[in-house]
């Protein structure tokens, strides 16, 4: 009797189970599912940072859902792994975390490195979750693409011809104190853009800003609202844009002007950012020159990168700063307003297709620092940060997938072996690699 009783329940929890399924889920018919994929494993090979030469693997794989019941209505996320090869995973993504004997060698789950919901309201479209926002400016402040994963509303649509985006950031949530003196310390981030096209001409104005407070030492709230453990955050950034396609080159420009407050210590400043490329014999040539204003304190034009560590796709070079492409896991984190201290750079690149699954990019950077930077173990200032050369083939393995293969080398001024090497060497070699599949 009691075997037929268990059987009798198991059978009964089954068909709940199968009703509440039914209940809860839709048909795949009646489901709008597109799915991606990133899956990418890089190999690097360098001095940057360090007097001697190492090396690493990495591997990542990036998974995307866009899920709707009817056009304009639905969520989309990106789920993400990470790490190294050779013990360092699960525990860490980053194989220069640690040094670890580990056989059961996995990839670290990242969580979602973006998910927002979207519906149609009022003639555009409202998002709200971790929304992957770039700014407008060539990513010079912002870049979701790299690592600026922050959760937000947004609307964006076309009224008049004008394409509008409006959002609101949270990159700080100062809850945690909501049972102390402390006042809510968030640290909030503003963006509106408009852009109209006006024949081959596109212009843009732009409004980025981030407003608030962040607690320095967060595990004492009792001291919270000292002065000396708060820091007033406050940053704005009007920018201009323009770009147009002349027939023989496709030319864009930048205007940003920055002013703020982090603290007791006010900044402000300036940055142009010109960029033309053209068809030049059988490649494509592209020169690029950026001048942010710097003042000899470091209080001059400061990016959104340099307040909360991020950092963009914004220029050609591979070891200074990332260039999109496989030497981004180990750059020097040269950020465009060189830590307040200004940055002169004029760089160029040639794109030249070999054969049809072959194609090579060359390019060459200076750096120079606007405003003399000061040498603390050498002694005295520099504005001399360094010169790099590099090239990387792109080989297409078939559809949607590449192997990239690179190098560069970079001759360092004082200014950046200080300030960006760890004092190290005066060179900074790299070569990188990544074989990819992406849709």
């Amino acid at each position: 009797m009691k075997k037929v009783l268990r059987t009798l329940a198991a059978g009964s929890f089954l068909v709940s189970s199968a009703f509440a399924m039914d209940k809860a889920v839709v048909p795949l018919k009646d489901i709008n599912f597109k799915f991606g994929v990133q899956h990418r494993v890089m190999y690097n090979y360098s001095n940057a940072g360090s007097k001697n030469n190492y090396d690493f693997f990495r591997q990542r794989l990036r998974v995307n859902f866009d899920v709707s019941l009817e056009e304009g209505v639905g969520t989309y996320f990106q789920v993400e792994y990470r790490g190294g090869w050779g013990g360092s995973s699960p525990q860490y993504d980053d194989p220069r975390a640690t040094y670890k004997v580990n056989a059961l060698n996995r990839l670290k789950a990242r969580g979602l490195r973006y998910g927002y919901l979207y519906a149609p309201v009022g003639g555009g479209t409202l998002l709200a979750g971790l929304i992957p926002a770039n700014d407008e400016v060539n990513q010079m402040l912002f870049s979701a693409d790299w690592d600026l994963h922050v959760g937000g509303i947004a609307y964006t649509g076309n009224f008049g011809g004008i394409n509008i985006r409006a959002g609101y950031l949270r990159l700080v949530e100062g809850v945690f104190y909501r049972n102390t003196n402390v006042k809510d310390q968030d640290e909030n981030f503003v963006i509106l853009d408009l852009d109209k096209k006006v024949d081959r001409y596109s212009f843009g104005a732009h409004w980025y800003g981030a407003y608030g407070n962040i607690i320095n030492d967060p595990d004492n709230p009792v001291n919270a609202d000292n002065d000396e453990n708060k820091t007033k955050l406050n940053q704005t950034w009007l920018a201009l844009t323009a770009e147009t396609d002349i027939g023989m080159a496709k030319l864009n420009g930048v205007f940003i002007y920055n002013t703020g407050k982090q603290g007791n210590t006010s900044n402000d400043g300036f940055l142009i950012r010109f960029e033309a490329n053209a068809e030049a014999g059988p490649g494509n040539l592209g020169l690029l020159g950026i001048y942010s204003s710097g003042d000899k304190n470091g209080t001059g034009f400061i990016s959104t990168h340099e307040i909360i560590g991020t950092q963009g796709y914004w220029q050609y070079g591979w070891i200074f700063a990332p260039a999109d492409g496989p030497s981004d896991v180990n750059d020097l984190f040269l950020r465009p307003g060189n830590k307040g201290y200004g940055l002169t750079t004029l760089q160029t690149k040639y794109d030249i297709g070999l054969t049809e699954r072959l194609r090579a990019i060359l390019d060459v950077a200076w750096y120079q620092s606007s405003k003399a930077m000061p040498l603390p173990l050498k002694g005295g200032t520099s504005k001399d940060l360094g010169t790099e050369i590099g090239g990387m083939l792109k080989i297409a393995l078939g559809k949607h997938m590449g192997l990239d293969v690179g190098y560069a080398y970079l001759s360092l001024g004082d200014a950046g072996k200080e300030q960006y090497n760890n004092n190290a060497d005066s060179f900074v070699q790299m070569l990188f690699s990544r074989m990819q599949i992406e849709f």
